[in-house]
C-alpha cells in the first residue's frame, strides 16, 4: 500500500485498484472474457488493497450506560483493557447496529475491541446480565452558545509556557477543539487532531485563509503540561504560527467549554480515566461564534467551509 493509500502494482503499471476497471470493462466480450483470469486477480487484489489493516483484538468487561443507536455508539464503564488502556467510561462505535439490537443501559457485557491505526470498533458485545446504574445526578446543562453570540474569554498557558488568552486571537478567526494527548481511542482525541492536521494543510496553502489560527485546549491539564504539549505539537507537525496548544487549570477548562455543552468527568482515582464529549467550534475574527460541531463525524472540508463563511478581518 503506498502511503498516499493508493495500491502499486509493478506491473502492469497503468492499472491500481478500482479506478482503471472501469475501462477494462468496456472492452468487447471477448477481450473481456480472454482477460478474465487477469480480472480475477485485479479485483482479488483491489479488495486486498481496500479492506482496512487487520487491527489488534481486545476483550472488555464493562457495563453499558447509554446507547446512540443512530450514531452506533454505545458508552461502557469497563474495567481495564489488558495491553491496551485502564478502566474508563467510553463511547464505542459498533460497525454492525444489530450488535445494539436488544441492549439497553444498565446491561452488563463482554465485548471485543478491535483497534488499527485510525479507527476503533466493537466487533462483538454479549450482554451476560443487568445492575442498576451507580452514577450521581447529573447537573442540568447550561444554554448552548448559538451563533452570533460571543465567546467568553479564558486564560491559557500555550505549548511554550507563554500565558495567552482567547481575547489574544481577536482579528483572527480561529477553529478550537478539545482533546488530550493520553486519550486511547484513534477515533476520537486523535481523530480531531488528524483533521487540524489537514486544515493547517489548507491554511498553509491558502492566502485568503492566513488570518485563521487553530487551537486544541486539553482536556487532561494535570499531565498536558506546556512540555507535553510541545512533544505533541511536535509529533504533529504543528506549525507554531498557525496552531496553538493550550493548557489552564481542570476548574477553567471545564467552565470555558460548558459555553459549548462541552461534559468533562475526570476520575478523582485513576487521572487517565476522562469521560468527554467532543465539541470543535469556529470564532469569527471578533470573538463570535460562527459553528459549533458535536461528536467526531465532521470533516475537515466542513470545518474549512465554516472558516470562509466567517468574515475575513479588515486589516
Amino acid at each position: 500500500m503506498h502511503p498516499a493509500g493508493l495500491c502499486i502494482y509493478t506491473e502492469p503499471p497503468e492499472i491500481c485498484c478500482v479506478a482503471n476497471l472501469v475501462q477494462w470493462t468496456r472492452m468487447s466480450r471477448f477481450e473481456v472474457r480472454c482477460l478474465a483470469p487477469l480480472l480475477a486477480a485485479l479485483l482479488g487484489a483491489t479488495v486486498a488493497c481496500s479492506r482496512e489493516p487487520a487491527g489488534r483484538e481486545y476483550q472488555l468487561q464493562g457495563q453499558i450506560l447509554a446507547i446512540e443507536a443512530q450514531r452506533h455508539e454505545v458508552l461502557i464503564k469497563h474495567g481495564d483493557i489488558k495491553g491496551f488502556m485502564p478502566g474508563m467510561t467510553m463511547p464505542f462505535t459498533v460497525r454492525d447496529p444489530g450488535l445494539l439490537k436488544d441492549m439497553a443501559a444498565g446491561d452488563l457485557v463482554t465485548a471485543t475491541l478491535v483497534v488499527s491505526d485510525n479507527s476503533a470498533h466493537l466487533s462483538t458485545l454479549t450482554k451476560t446480565g443487568h445492575a442498576a446504574i451507580d452514577l450521581p445526578a447529573m447537573p442540568a446543562a447550561p444554554p448552548m452558545l448559538q451563533p452570533g453570540e460571543p465567546v467568553a474569554d479564558a486564560a491559557f498557558v500555550d505549548q511554550t509556557g507563554a500565558k495567552t488568552s482567547l481575547a489574544a486571537l481577536r482579528g483572527h478567526r480561529v477553529a478550537l477543539t478539545f482533546v488530550y494527548t493520553r486519550c486511547p481511542l484513534p477515533d476520537y482525541c486523535p481523530l480531531m487532531d488528524r483533521h487540524f492536521v489537514a486544515v493547517q494543510k489548507r491554511l498553509q496553502s491558502t492566502p485568503a485563509l492566513a488570518d485563521v489560527r487553530l487551537v486544541s485546549a486539553t482536556l487532561d491539564p494535570e499531565f498536558d503540561t506546556p512540555a507535553v504539549l510541545a512533544a505533541h505539537a511536535k509529533q504533529l507537525g504543528a506549525d507554531p504560527r498557525l496552531w496553538s496548544f493550550v493548557t489552564a487549570t481542570p476548574e477553567a477548562m471545564t467552565a470555558f467549554g460548558k459555553q459549548f455543552d462541552l461534559y468533562v468527568e475526570r476520575n478523582e482515582q485513576d487521572a487517565i480515566d476522562i469521560t468527554h464529549n467532543l465539541r470543535t467550534v469556529v470564532i469569527d475574527a471578533d470573538g463570535r461564534l460562527v459553528k459549533l460541531r458535536t461528536g467526531n463525524d465532521w470533516m475537515p472540508a466542513d470545518v474549512l467551509a465554516d472558516l470562509e463563511a466567517a468574515a475575513a478581518p479588515a486589516h
